[in-house]
């Protein structure tokens, strides 16, 4: 069965819609005819796509990456097209994953560009912009996310960490970030780690205060045990709240903000960070996190 001349028009559009080159066009075409009958060599690709034999191999590669074609091992090569179907999810799929790594790095070049603008204060505007910011979902992407960010830090990290029935288990799978915070400090970063309790709004009784006590000091001595964090180290401390914090936020060299979003099924993981570079926002929260850390938050030196 063929397709019609309209189908076929349909086909290339959409094709060049997806941002496949003029000859990747004219070889996948060409090659789902042909791969009902046969699977061609490149060179046969070549003849009846008008696509120079220079370029064929390159085309087809490309193509193969996509996942548009099959490479089938023989002497010489053949080549077999994936169904149209199969293809297009192929397709979209790799353009979504480019289409996220030139934006991962658009973004970055980008933060990098305005930070330094920033700094020296020209040709920028200090309010908000909406520019600036991205979503990284995932533990193991928010993990390398904050690790950069940490390693690029250069004055101060404060961090909103919060309680949960499963802190004291999943303190151990936090070496690399524990790593990058105390090579922040030895760097003359200066950080604070504020946790919450995510009780309801109810009065809290002295029980429920003992309690919180007892088991900040678990998490405080599990630090120690796991990473030498505080114990003995200038610049990094540690305090609670018995109070939930509504908005988990942690700020970066006064500039940087990451919104930390928790998942509705699983309350003790965290399902998305939204990462804003926006310094008025930053200070305002910044001013709000010394406030509590300064008139409600306890350390150990107070309990």
């Amino acid at each position: 069965m063929r397709m019609s001349n309209d189908l076929m028009e349909d086909l290339r559009d959409f094709l060049n819609d997806a941002n496949l080159s003029t000859y990747e066009v004219k070889a996948y075409i060409s090659l789902l005819a042909s791969s009902r009958t046969n699977n061609p060599t490149a060179k046969e690709i070549s003849f009846k796509s008008n696509v120079p034999g220079g370029r064929i191999y390159e085309v087809l590669e490309d193509l193969s990456i996509k996942g548009m074609v099959e490479i089938i091992e023989s002497r010489p090569k053949k080549f077999r097209a994936i169904s149209i179907n199969k293809a297009f999810d192929n397709l979209l799929k790799f353009q979504s994953q480019e289409n996220k790594r030139k934006m991962g790095y658009l973004y970055d070049r980008a933060k990098l560009i305005e930070s330094e603008v920033f700094d020296s204060e020209v040709l920028i505007s200090k309010d908000p912009t909406r520019l600036f910011w991205s979503t990284v979902f995932g533990t193991y992407s928010i993990l390398s996310t904050y690790v950069k960010f940490i390693n690029e830090s250069e004055t101060e990290l404060l961090f909103n960490d919060f309680v949960s029935k499963n802190t004291l288990k999943i303190l151990k799978y936090g070496e690399v970030l524990c790593k990058a915070i105390i090579e922040a400090v030895d760097r003359g970063v200066k950080v604070r780690s504020l946790w919450s309790f995510q009780y309801d709004d109810r009065p809290l009784t002295e029980e429920n205060k003992a309690e919180s006590s007892e088991e900040f000091k678990k998490i405080v001595e599990t630090h120690k045990e796991l990473y030498g964090l505080p114990n003995n180290l200038d610049g990094y401390e540690m305090k609670y709240v018995h109070k939930r914090i509504p908005s988990l936020c942690d700020i970066i060299d006064k500039k940087r903000v990451m919104l930390k979003l928790l998942n509705p099924l699983k309350p003790t993981h965290v399902f998305t960070c939204l990462n804003v570079q926006d310094p008025k926002l930053a200070e305002s929260l910044r001013k709000k996190f010394l406030r509590i850390w300064e008139f409600e938050a306890v350390g150990l030196k107070d309990l």
